[in-house]
């Protein structure tokens, strides 16, 4: 990983899974550069082969800016481009400011650095993050944060990268009346009279590698100094209604979907019918479990991140006498199905072509080992129940969906 592992370590120790105190590390970043190429390959990719699939907002001084927002996302990066050059070359001023959510789902190295981090705030069996993490992008020129001072609803865990240093006023305290706060569906409360507040605050200065926690609920905002990026994480705790109400669904399986407006009471009479249903071979309360059980699996294999997009999985599997490894320990994981088995690789289920059940241990454990290995070798994991030709494209699936990479 690109930070001090020991101070991470320690780090969380002492504050998650909650994170009610602010914060701040210097220097726990020990390489922000090499964070920031990955942050700028991972737009490239994106404005070059989905910018459709891009969460991306752009901002002028106190507004959210329509037009520019589509201009970067019509404004593929150039070859050896920065993210702070890509920004001064799009807005075509230095008072741009640019959010992009999921940056990590675009480039797998990005995600197993990030995956590194979160999995050190998840202790198996004590907390979870069942409801996943942003991994998003800042991309900032001068100035006030646009949106003013505001307040998040989740802990922010700010990683700055530079170049240039960012100040960080943070109010410990809510130091505002009603009169001079304005509501935002997307900030809470907001407002831009900053400067007469600052006396009020805590000021921290951010150099390229400085971390800084800020606890949820708590009012603060950025001035940048200069062209910068940070990387910043919002964990989500586990939203337990929303979770089992999924589950729920994708167990219930309804041959006939509801329309998009149900006549009256037809929501209620359809989950009066899921629920009393006994006609399926496996109790619905099995099908439930086995369906948050996947949810789960769908997170842990790609390490509590949104799994990665299409366009930054591998498009064809390796050559045959090529070096691979496991792109992260766990990488895949083993769910028993009724009349099968369902691999969870990277976030992406893969069913297994054999009726009723085989041994998967040998594959299991291998994602556990940092060792290379060959195609042919990652074959021979496989069940020996399994055609040769399911086999080979079983494997060839495991590295299309990034859970196996070159070495």
């Amino acid at each position: 990983m690109s930070i001090d592992t020991k101070t991470w370590k320690a780090f969380v120790a002492a504050h998650a899974p909650d994170f009610t105190s602010t914060v701040f590390l210097p220097g726990l970043v020990t390489d922000p550069r090499h964070l920031g190429r990955l942050i700028d390959d991972s737009l490239r990719t994106a404005t070059r082969h989905a910018p459709g699939d891009l969460r991306l907002r752009a901002f002028r001084p106190g507004a959210f800016d329509y037009l520019l927002t589509k201009r970067f996302v019509e404004t593929p990066l150039a070859d050896g481009e920065s993210a702070v050059e890509w920004l001064a070359r799009t807005a075509g001023s230095d008072e741009a400011c640019l959010a992009v959510n999921d940056i990590s789902s675009w480039n797998l190295q990005l995600c197993a650095e990030v995956a590194g981090m979160v999995e050190e705030l998840v202790v198996d069996g004590i907390h979870e993050l069942p409801s996943g993490t942003d991994v998003y992008t800042f991309i900032a020129h001068s100035g006030w944060t646009p949106f003013g001072i505001h307040k998040d609803g989740e802990p922010s865990l700010i990683f700055h990268l530079g170049p240039s240093p960012k100040e960080v006023w943070v109010w410990h305290d809510n130091p505002f009346d009603d009169s001079g706060i304005t509501p935002s569906p997307s900030f809470g409360h907001i407002t831009f009279d900053i400067e007469e507040h600052l006396g009020s605050a805590e000021r921290y200065l951010l150099r390229p590698g400085d971390f800084l926690l800020i606890p949820q609920d708590t009012y603060h905002v950025f001035r940048n100094l200069g062209p910068a990026v940070f990387l910043g994480l919002t964990l989500y705790p586990a939203r337990t209604r929303s979770l089992i109400t999924e589950a729920l669904w994708r167990a219930a399986d309804p041959a006939d979907p509801l329309p998009a407006y149900p006549p009256a009471r037809a929501v209620a009479d359809r989950a009066r019918t899921l629920l009393a249903d006994d006609t399926a071979e496996t109790p619905l309360a099995e099908r439930v479990a086995h369906e948050l059980t996947l949810a789960q699996l769908r997170l842990r294999t790609n390490g509590h991140l949104s799994r990665p997009h299409r366009a930054a999985l591998p498009r064809s599997a390796p050559v045959t006498d090529s070096p691979l490894r496991w792109s992260r320990p766990g990488a895949v994981a083993v769910v028993p199905r009724t009349g099968g088995i369902t691999l969870v690789a990277r976030g992406r289920t893969l069913t297994v072509p054999l009726e009723g059940r085989a041994d998967l241990t040998a594959l299991v454990r291998a994602t556990a080992s940092p060792d290379p290995f060959t195609f042919s070798e990652l074959t021979a994991l496989l069940p020996a129940e399994l055609k040769p030709d399911s086999r080979v494209e079983l494997a060839r699936a495991l590295c299309t969906l990034g859970a196996v990479i070159a070495a």
